[in-house]
């Protein structure tokens, strides 16, 4: 077969993938100029690992990179991914070559990739755009207990694809899934299985570094405040709230806010420290909790017993 390695080739990638002009300074380090043109030679919608090895490409290998999906796994049948979800297995896959980029390359990829996302989210004000809930300490370490399902470890893509233009600093290796289907990241082979013992140590690690607890139902997320779409998403949600319309339901789901016992209040101000919402006024004795998201963080800071979580009324 020819080798396309030159613009024409490269231009045909690109409009397969869907390949954003934010993505082109990084392409070649994602995907190889060698392999652009072979791909590119593919006209038909799906294909075997046998049509592939034939074009000089590895069916496991463009798998695990997320180039293609199964279409069939058992009959071995493929097609070609979105640049979306490819960047996303890049980053989960190999964030230290996401990081070795330039941080102009990594803010662009960054910003579109977070845009992408929330276009896909629901707008409706009435419904959340996802089943994801915050969990207190105890709440994520008792899912891991009685969670029947494999669990699996997983960079953070978020905080990794925030970047060094970005990046929050917090760490890296802090996803807990428990999705090992075709086409997730824990079949194709870049999350790691672990323990209960060793998801349980991820999430108690997650909470001393500041990372709030959310989860759905396949994954227990330790999310930041800076980097993490999700907490990206709820701000850009909350901003356009207060713009005006029907007031949207909290999202995360919140299930719980702070209170304070001021009488045992030793002003030591770990709570001012510690809140990623910045709540606390500890001279002033003063949260305000109506932003509060009930993660305990505070809680299971506060050295004599001051704080507390309250349940939040839920809409029917």
């Amino acid at each position: 077969m020819k080798e396309h390695n030159g613009e024409a080739a490269r231009r045909k990638f690109r409009a397969r993938f869907g390949v954003p002009k934010e993505a082109e300074a990084a392409l070649d380090s994602i995907v190889s100029p060698l392999e652009q043109g072979r791909i590119a030679e593919f006209e038909k919608e799906t294909f075997g690992a046998e049509d592939l090895r034939r074009a000089g490409l590895a069916a496991e290998d463009l798998y695990r990179r997320g180039l293609v999906n199964y279409t069939d796994e058992s009959a071995r049948s493929f097609r070609f991914n979105n640049f979306y979800t490819l960047l996303d297995v890049f980053v989960i896959a190999e964030p230290e070559k996401y990081r070795a980029l330039a941080k102009e390359t990594q803010a662009a990829l960054d910003a579109w990739y977070f845009s992408a996302y929330y276009a896909g989210l629901n707008r409706n004000p009435q419904e959340r755009p996802s089943k994801d809930a915050v969990l207190t300490l105890a709440e994520a370490l008792r899912r891991v207990e009685t969670e029947e399902r494999q669990a699996y470890l997983a960079h953070c893509d978020c905080r990794v694809l925030a970047g060094a233009h970005n990046g929050c600093g917090k760490p890296l290796l802090t996803c807990v899934s428990y999705r090992s289907g075709i086409n997730t990241v824990a079949h194709r082979g870049v999350s790691t299985p672990i323990t209960k013992e060793r998801a349980a140590q991820v999430i108690r690690d997650a909470d001393d570094a500041g990372l709030i607890h959310t989860a759905n139902a396949n994954t227990i997320c330790n999310c930041c405040t800076d980097c993490c779409y999700l907490s990206r998403a709820r701000k850009r949600r909350n901003a356009e709230q207060s713009a005006g319309g029907p007031l949207f339901l909290s999202w995360p789901k919140v299930s719980r806010r702070v209170q304070a016992d001021w009488e045992k209040c030793v002003s030591c101000g770990l709570c001012e420290e510690r809140c990623p919402f910045h709540l606390f006024s500890a001279a002033d004795r003063r949260i305000d909790a109506g932003r509060c998201v009930g993660c305990s963080l505070c809680v299971n800071t506060c050295p004599a017993g001051a704080l507390s979580l309250t349940p939040v009324p839920q809409p029917e």
